[in-house]
């Protein structure tokens, strides 16, 4: 039985469990839904990938340096249905990485059903939204700016080895001159929101850069550091009171994406081709 602290989950970490996963168990073929809206029956189960208690059958994935939080946190947890939770609790043969693959392969499948449904049409406030709350006010971290001139996004993402999100920055590059539309819009009204919100989502890359010892181990990480500035800016997200319900997971993933791949594009996340 997990500890009760590590099943803390917050609300927003729920939501966007659920929504993402598009309501289907995470095993691949799966095809078991969780929720029947006509009765609020509820299949599945929220799993952790590196498991809550150490007296387990899956003590192979306990982390015994992980914190409470960290272990209730949406990047350790993976929605399944009963039966494939009980068949993932096999370390040997679903290990963390098995695991957190399985994860990133459904939720990348799942997105890919939202191509053509014009998200941010429909909910046009969230850009705005996120450049309020990702910009408020500064993180506690030196800044450093690289690069004068942006480079070509192509050349900047064979440079840096981009593979998983390659799709999803070719894909959300259009997006730039809405963004570019609205940061004009703040800069006119004397804001710093919009040069906050870049300085911020290069702190959060300048602290993913120093885990790794060379350009060589950043090429091979290039989509983990993706992966892990998304996470980040959730959590900056998720610290925020003003955060409208109203606004759905989905498009609200949908423009933080379309954020860091304007940031990408402005060289605040990875590195620049020499």
């Amino acid at each position: 039985m997990a500890n009760n602290q590590s099943r803390n989950y917050s609300t927003l970490t729920i939501k966007r469990l659920y929504a993402l996963s598009g309501n289907r168990c995470a095993f691949p073929g799966c095809e078991r839904t969780f929720v029947n809206w006509e009765d609020d029956t509820n299949f599945s189960n929220i799993c952790h990938i590196e498991d809550a208690n150490p007296n387990t059958h899956k003590a192979d994935r306990y982390n015994q340096n992980m914190s409470y939080k960290e272990r209730a946190d949406y990047s350790n947890l993976i929605l399944l249905c009963p039966n494939h939770h009980i068949e993932t609790n096999d370390p040997s043969k679903y290990t963390l990485e098995t695991l957190r693959a399985m994860k990133r392969e459904h939720e990348k499948n799942i997105a890919s059903l939202q191509v053509g449904k014009n998200t941010i049409a429909k909910y046009p406030s969230v850009l705005s939204t996120l450049i309020n709350q990702i910009g408020s006010t500064l993180l506690k971290d030196e800044f450093e700016d690289f690069g004068k001139k942006a480079p070509d996004t192509e050349e900047k993402i064979l440079y840096n080895n981009v593979i998983t999100y390659k799709p999803i920055i070719e894909e959300f590059s259009i997006y730039q001159g809405k963004l570019n539309g609205i940061y004009d819009e703040i800069e006119k009204q004397g804001s710093s929101k919009k040069s906050f919100l870049l300085q911020n989502i290069k702190t959060l890359y300048l602290k993913e850069k120093g885990k790794f010892v060379n350009i060589e181990a950043i090429r091979d990480n290039a989509d983990l550091i993706f992966e892990n500035i998304e996470n980040e800016i959730w959590k900056i997200l998720e610290s925020s009171s003003n955060l409208s319900p109203s606004l759905p997971i989905e498009s609200i993933k949908m423009g933080i994406l379309i954020v860091m791949v304007d940031a990408f594009m402005r060289c605040k996340i990875l590195e620049e081709p020499i």
